[in-house]
């Protein structure tokens, strides 16, 4: 089944079920810091993943899947940071 790269991120207020959020997220991403996560979902996936956080969320809370399009990460092979599969790959980071 295909998978596309998403960026998955939330804002839970409560550290119990911003922990289990953070788990259930995390058992699908390749890559990510604090509360935003890269992850390679397939449509099933992903609809898994909004209904399990959908049932998690309360009023004032955030959650959100966006689509992206390639990123550095996503294209360095792995287990080797130097090396990227498209040598020509540009990217820009601030932080």
């Amino acid at each position: 089944m295909k998978q596309l790269l998403y960026l998955v991120g939330y804002d839970i207020s409560d550290p119990k079920r911003q922990a289990l959020l953070r788990y259930h997220v995390k058992s699908y991403s390749a890559t990510g810091q604090k509360s935003a996560y890269e992850c390679m979902l397939s449509l099933d996936n992903k609809q898994q993943l909004t209904e399990f956080a959908l049932s998690k969320t309360h009023p004032g809370d955030a959650f959100f899947i966006i689509k992206t399009r390639r990123t550095y990460w996503s294209q360095v092979v792995k287990g080797d940071l130097s090396k990227s599969e498209d040598s020509a790959t540009h990217h820009f980071y601030i932080g």
